[in-house]
């Protein structure tokens, strides 16, 4: 065999598998057509040609990757397929977990995460971990420590985050998919202003510990940002399904093909609740896909978000701010000091100081508030199916419009000026897609699909059906 890493006939079809479907890949590892070595090596080649002009891998395990496929890869459903992990929440043994924060910087893993320990025993290889603004808390990927990503299609223009650096690393080709997180839009805001497929599962569906348990009260969700949506689907299907000792076990998700469902009731959103403007391509998006779902023989009504959809945003931010606060301290426990100023990032610090001050018992009340929301919205939408919106209300800011010298609740307020409609389905825990539907000015804009809890695959068929008939369909 030839070496992949010159040009040759073998790391040419590493080269076209890796811009393939995941199945098709672990299948031709398994099949012989393509070794392991030669997939990591052009994926190794790809990053080191592309990601200077990104700076979405920040931090890369080559020696790890070839380790893993030198010892012999299981053979599962991911057998040989490369992938990166986001650089938050999220522990693997061996890598550092800085979560885009100064004050975090060289911390060791405890171990490894159940969802990324099912992925690596399906047979996929680690490469590395992808960039996240600091804490995860913000729309764009530009952390102090690690520097901005930048959008694949603009390098002007922020590739959103939290996820950035998992959505331009996808975008960009650099793996076929990357691991992801969601709290609030982190997987779909940047998948669409990526151009990507980013899906957030039902609350705990993939498990988020053993090391972190809750995600935030229910807020916190993990998956995966892939080409398309039956590459997610694949994936959920290896990483779903409750792990022992899981506070809410969930069965996992199977499926083996994603046929087109029967016709639904769709709920058109177009404006957020409290009436902020919507940019006319991201508008434009959602009436257009609602158009091809009426094709598709769905039954598709405007309807507008209940008036406590506005509160939103401060429900959030009182319950993180008690989760970020504990986080902070128990590294400053570790290192057995403060965190010295500018350690933090101003918003990010604003906001820790704010979770300091937070009794147990407002935390508390704080929970009960967001879960209080979260009835309200279900109930308030369950007429429908599925609800169909816009996933941002702009298209990509410019990269430091999003920045974080200013008071928390400044920025979280123009957060939440860009993504309107991500947030709801991380309070009501139900499953949310974000799908690309055409571009504006040269960058990508999203439309989202979402349902109650537990309608994964209704969710996943209905996108699914969606793919032919994308704007972009064709650069597939």
């Amino acid at each position: 065999m030839t070496d992949p890493a010159s040009g040759s006939a073998t790391g040419s079809v590493a080269d076209a598998l890796l811009d393939g479907p995941v199945p098709a890949i672990a299948a031709a590892v398994r099949a012989g057509a393509v070794a392991a070595e030669a997939l990591v090596d052009a994926a190794l080649r790809r990053i080191a040609e592309r990601d200077p002009q990104l700076n979405a891998v920040v931090l890369l395990d080559a020696d790890g990757a070839r380790a893993a496929v030198g010892a012999g890869l299981p053979d599962g459903p991911l057998r040989g397929v490369p992938f990166l992990v986001k650089d938050l929440h999220t522990e693997v043994a061996g890598l550092a977990l800085a979560r885009g924060s100064r004050l975090f910087a060289g911390c060791p893993s405890p171990g490894t995460s159940t969802v990324v320990a099912r992925l690596l025993a399906a047979g996929a290889v680690l490469l590395g971990r992808t960039n996240s603004p600091e804490l995860g808390l913000n729309a764009t990927t530009e952390p102090r420590l690690w520097g901005p990503t930048r959008n694949p299609h603009d390098p002007t223009r922020s590739a959103g985050g939290s996820s950035g650096g998992s959505a331009a690393a996808v975008a960009a080709g650099l793996v076929p998919f990357a691991h992801a997180t969601d709290s609030g839009g982190s997987i779909r805001i940047p998948a669409a202003w990526c151009g990507v497929v980013g899906f957030k599962p039902t609350r705990q569906l993939n498990p988020t510990g053993p090391f972190r348990h809750d995600g935030w009260d229910g807020l916190g969700h993990e998956h995966v940002i892939t080409r398309s949506v039956g590459d997610s689907a694949v994936l959920l299907g290896v990483t779903s399904g409750a792990a022992t000792g899981d506070a809410h076990p969930r069965p996992p998700v199977r499926l083996d093909s994603l046929p087109p469902p029967p016709p639904m009731r769709i709920g058109l959103v177009d404006a957020p609740a409290d009436g902020s403007a919507v940019h006319p391509a991201c508008r434009d998006a959602a009436l257009a896909a609602a158009d091809t779902l009426r094709g598709l023989g769905h039954r598709v009504e405007p309807t507008r978000l209940p008036a406590v959809a506005a509160t939103l945003g401060p429900v959030i931010g009182a319950v993180v701010a008690g989760h970020v606060a504990a986080l902070v301290e128990d590294r400053e426990r570790a290192r057995g000091r403060r965190a010295e100023p500018g350690e933090l990032e101003p918003a990010v610090a604003d906001l820790v100081d704010r979770g300091r001050g937070t009794s147990a018992a407002d935390h508390v009340r704080a929970v009960a508030a967001l879960h209080r929301l979260g009835r309200d919205l279900s109930t308030a939408l369950a007429g429908f199916d599925v609800l169909l919106t816009p996933t941002t209300a702009h298209p990509a800011p410019p990269l430091g419009a999003l920045h974080t010298d200013r008071p928390a609740a400044e920025l979280f307020a123009e957060i939440f000026r860009f993504a309107p409609f991500t947030g709801l389905f991380n309070v009501t825990g139900g499953p949310a897609i974000s799908l690309p539907w055409g571009t504006h000015d040269g960058v990508p804009v999203g439309v989202q699909l979402a349902a109650a809890q537990g309608a994964d695959a209704t969710v996943l068929r209905l996108a699914h059906a969606l793919e032919r008939p994308r704007p972009d369909a064709s650069d597939r």
